[in-house]
C-alpha cells in the first residue's frame, strides 16, 4: 500500500464514519425513536450527498453497535433496548485536532502500557515483541505487512502487562490504532532516514521493556508517539 492509497482509504473511511456518527447522533437524540423506521437508503443517500455504499456501510456498522435492525421485506428500523447502545469514542470527524485527540488518548495508555509491562513482562511477551520487529525492519516487508506488524507490536506491549482490561481496551482502540499508525508509516516511508529512526524507536521500547527499566520504557514510548504526531503535524 503507497501512501497515496493510505490517504484514498482513510477519506473514504472518514466518509463512512461522519455518515456513521450523523445517524448515530440522530438516533440518540431522539430524531429517530425506538421502532421507528429510518429513511429508505436512496433517500439517505441523497439526504447526505452521499453513495448508496456509504450509506450501506453506515447503516452496516449501526447494525453492528444495536442501534438498528433490517426486518425483511420492511426496512431498517431503530431498536427499542436502549441497552444494546457499546460505548463508542466521539471523534470531531473533520477536525485537524482530530488525529492529536487519538494520540494524546494512546499516550494516556500506551505510556502506562510501557510501565506495566517493563515490571511483569514474561518471557514469552518478549519474544513476541521480537517477532513484530523483524517483521518492522525497514525495507524487509511490503507497507501492510509491516503496518500489521506495528499494531501487533503496541498490543504486544498491553499483553505483556498481564492487565486484560487494558488489552481489552487496546483492542477496542485498534480501529484507531491503525488510522493513526498507517498514516505515521506513510509519513515515515517518504524518507529512508525517517524510517529507520522509527525502527530505532520503537526497537527502544522492546530494549527498555526487556531490561525491566519502567523509566525508560515509559519515555522510550512517550518517545514513539510524539515523533509520530510531529512529523504528520508538520506535513
Amino acid at each position: 500500500m503507497t501512501y497515496r492509497q493510505v490517504r484514498r482509504t482513510t477519506a473514504s473511511n472518514n466518509l463512512t464514519d461522519r455518515i456513521t456518527a450523523m445517524l448515530r447522533d440522530d438516533i440518540v437524540s431522539g430524531k429517530y425513536a425506538p421502532g421507528r423506521q429510518l429513511p429508505a437508503g436512496k433517500d439517505l443517500s441523497e439526504t447526505f450527498g452521499v453513495s448508496i455504499t456509504v450509506i450501506r456501510e453506515a447503516l452496516s456498522r449501526l447494525k453492528s453497535d444495536g442501534l438498528v435492525a433490517s426486518h425483511q421485506g420492511k426496512g431498517v428500523f431503530v431498536e427499542d433496548d436502549a441497552k444494546a447502545r457499546p460505548f463508542r469514542l466521539a471523534t470531531a470527524e473533520g477536525s485537524k485536532h482530530a488525529l492529536r485527540h487519538i494520540f494524546e488518548l494512546r499516550m494516556g495508555v500506551e505510556l502506562q502500557a510501557a510501565t506495566l509491562a517493563a515490571e511483569r513482562r514474561r518471557p514469552s511477551d518478549l519474544k513476541a515483541m521480537q517477532d513484530c520487529l523483524k517483521q518492522m525492519e525497514p525495507n524487509k516487508n511490503s507497507f501492510e505487512k509491516a503496518l500489521a506488524a506495528d499494531i501487533a507490536f503496541h498490543l504486544t506491549i498491553a499483553q505483556a502487562t498481564q492487565n486484560p482490561l487494558i488489552v481489552s481496551f487496546m483492542q477496542f482502540l485498534q480501529p484507531h490504532l491503525y488510522e493513526s499508525i498507517s498514516k505515521a508509516r506513510a509519513s515515515s516511508a517518504r524518507k529512508a532516514s525517517t524510517t529507520i529512526i522509527a525502527y530505532e524507536d520503537h526497537y527502544a521500547i522492546y530494549e527498555a521493556i526487556a531490561a525491566s527499566d519502567v523509566h525508560r520504557a515509559r519515555l522510550a514510548a512517550r518517545r514513539v508517539l510524539e515523533r509520530s504526531l510531529r512529523r504528520l503535524e508538520n506535513e
